[in-house]
């Protein structure tokens, strides 16, 4: 189990694989300009999750999303939760 840290648009290379090569028991947390990511339908076996403050901070509205907003408090939880760090 990795969390996976996504901050860069949907344009960049190593984002792209880092999403891509994600297993099914793995977390996806979309951050600054990852937030982009949480635009599209992401094909991944992981549970992704995008922080609210930076995708409501690009002028977008909950509705908007196709993944789960989360505070930057339950991504601290996230972060101890999990045994390894893809950033």
């Amino acid at each position: 189990m990795a969390l996976i840290l996504v901050k860069y648009g949907t344009d960049h290379p190593v984002e792209q694989l880092k999403i891509k090569s994600a297993k099914a028991e793995d977390k996806i947390v979309l951050i600054q300009n990852g937030v982009y990511w949480a635009l599209k339908d992401i094909e991944t076996p992981a549970k992704v999750y995008a922080i609210k403050d930076d995708f409501l901070a690009r002028g977008y509205s909950e509705e908007d999303t196709k993944v789960s907003l989360i505070s930057y408090s339950e991504f601290i939880d996230l972060l101890e939760s999990e045994e390894k760090f893809i950033g």
